[in-house]
């Protein structure tokens, strides 16, 4: 057990869902990879009898699109349903092709959006796409502990079971000491800590986390904002398991950010027409 620092592939987005990826155009492929998920460490089978953690093994979803966006104002509706952004172009495109009676890989079975709204003068909004090609492996339909959980997560109607299992662990490969410090490396439920919100379709499911909702996360992104061209930073999403049933857990996705930039160059979002 331990870790690697290794992606397992260039940042990219796959061939099969690359109209997805690429409308519109993903964060430049020099800021963003996929780290190798076996790299995490994660509760084991038995870890409400012995405690022992283990590595993760493969990821649920795979990462096919990196934004970091600027907006007037957080859109705590969420990036999957505003029209001009990628999950709601690609089903457009889809239909399209469908329309023809062509086959289309414009879009995944199901995407999983992590959105990070990133408070201050200049508000970002950090969203991570993971494409989920295998239904059986988040619809309980494989009978594995990990599917099973994420039906219950995901298809679930309880926004407080929600806001207490969706964990995020955080890792400084590179970056100053005061960040590795602030961010450290202990996994978090985010949920107890911020407030997020959730956009859910048979198609996509989008949690938003909140940064302006929590003074500490505030403050500890503004310290990272200051050092931000001289960091990279992994992010591993996964859902916690409490019960044995649910037990070994597994990453959703991961993500690795590096050296991100902040500027007027930025793509920006408008808020959607309310008409």
């Amino acid at each position: 057990m331990r870790y690697i620092n290794r992606e397992r592939c260039e940042s990219r987005t796959t061939e099969k869902f690359s109209y997805i990826g690429n409308h519109p155009k993903s964060l430049g492929p020099e800021r963003w990879a996929e780290p190798d998920p076996n790299s995490f460490i994660v509760r084991g089978p038995k870890y409400k009898e012995d405690g022992v953690k283990i590595n993760a093994g493969t990821s649920i979803g795979q990462l096919i699109a990196v934004d970091v966006v600027r907006v007037n104002k957080p859109l705590l509706t969420g990036m999957s349903v505003h029209p001009t952004e990628r999950i709601q172009l690609a089903l457009q495109r889809e239909k399209e092709m469908k329309a023809k009676g062509q086959h289309s890989d414009a879009a995944p079975p199901f995407t999983f959006v992590v959105n990070i709204v990133i408070p201050g003068m200049q508000c970002y909004h950090a969203v991570f796409y993971f494409a989920v090609d295998d239904m059986s492996t988040i619809d309980g339909s494989d009978d594995t502990p990990s599917s099973r959980l994420c039906q219950k997560f995901i298809f679930g109607d309880s926004d407080e079971f929600r806001d207490e299992t969706f964990k995020l662990i955080p890792r400084i490969v590179e970056g100053n000491f005061l960040v590795r410090k602030a961010v450290g490396s202990t996994p978090a439920i985010m949920g107890t800590r911020l407030k997020q919100y959730y956009v859910r379709t048979d198609r996509f499911m989008e949690l938003i986390l909140d940064c302006g909702s929590s003074q500490v996360a505030e403050g500890v992104l503004k310290l990272s904002l200051g050092y931000a061209k001289t960091l990279v930073v992994d992010m591993g999403f996964l859902l916690e398991a409490v019960e044995a049933e649910h037990l070994p857990e597994r990453i959703f996705g991961c993500v690795r950010v590096k050296y991100p930039s902040f500027g007027n160059d930025i793509r920006k979002v408008e808020e959607p027409s309310s008409s």
